[in-house]
């Protein structure tokens, strides 16, 4: 009986490894507000969802507090989904879309009627990313310092579900810049402890957020982490040219006056012979 325990025990290992079960879809649940003022109050409002997982996106009406009702009327558009229209209005406060993103790309999100800041509800995305990477969880620790007037050094620091750091890997630093778009800056690879170190280009005084990905592999889950700093110092101002001064230099303003004056003397005369000539003046 035992000898035959262990046969099963056996046979279902290696059932088990040549045919390993299907990782089961996880679902995501994204819930924007939608009003006057952009998606969420972003006029360049922007979410990740991964491709091949269940999507559940709830809009919410954020435009109670105007005296009359101001109703938004949403689409989402963009290559492999086919969704439908919803409405979100004081009446009708909730509207929810679940679908399931087959393909990656960007899709757009919209207010397609007349509505009080339409203008600020047509830059919406969805960006459509591959799926994560599962497996033993890590987590990621992501420092910003100051390297000097010019530059800020974002320090990294990997490590798995027991604390020890994760050695050989790319972690992804990326800057979101001011007007809602992202920039990759790099992808050092980490070292015997863990961590990796980028240097980043900066202005006195400029606001700077950064996030450092792990895409996971290897029996390694994917991790994220973001950080924000403010650059010491004061932000730099251009400086005024003299023909943009409200009161321009007296030479520059001769040297205009002669040229304008030139131009308008040449006119004069050409207008004046073309007269001439109609007026049958010159033989």
């Amino acid at each position: 009986m035992l000898r035959k325990k262990r046969h099963v025990v056996i046979s279902t290992l290696i059932i088990a490894l040549l045919f390993p079960l299907p990782v089961h879809a996880h679902g995501q649940a994204v819930t924007i507000s939608v009003g006057r003022d952009g998606y969420d109050d972003m006029v360049n409002y922007k979410v990740d969802v991964e491709a091949g997982h269940e999507v559940t996106i709830t809009f919410t009406y954020d435009d109670a507090d105007l005296a009359t009702d101001n109703p938004h009327e949403i689409q989402i558009l963009g290559a492999g989904v086919d969704l439908p229209t919803v409405t979100v209005s004081r009446d009708h406060p909730v509207a929810t879309i679940t679908f399931t993103p087959t393909q990656t790309g960007t899709l757009t999100i919209l207010c397609i009627v007349p509505c009080i800041g339409m203008e600020k509800l047509v830059g919406g995305s969805i960006h459509v990313v591959k799926p994560k990477e599962s497996g033993l969880s890590t987590s990621l620790a992501l420092a910003l310092s100051p390297r000097d007037e010019e530059s800020a050094l974002a320090t990294v620091t990997l490590v798995d579900a027991r604390g020890d750091p994760i050695s050989g890997v790319p972690v992804t630093f990326t800057l979101h810049t001011s007007v809602g778009g992202e920039l990759e800056l790099g992808s050092p690879i980490t070292r015997e402890d863990g961590t990796a170190v980028l240097k980043v280009s900066a202005a006195p005084g400029q606001s700077l957020l950064i996030s450092a990905a792990f895409e996971g592999g290897n029996g390694l889950g994917f991790s994220e982490f973001s950080s924000e700093i403010t650059m010491p110092g004061d932000p730099e101002t251009t400086p005024i040219g003299s023909l943009s001064s409200p009161t321009p230099p007296p030479v520059l303003a001769l040297i205009l006056l002669i040229v304008l004056g030139g131009i308008w003397v040449t006119y004069g005369t050409v207008v004046y012979q073309v007269f001439r000539i109609r007026s049958g003046g010159v033989k």
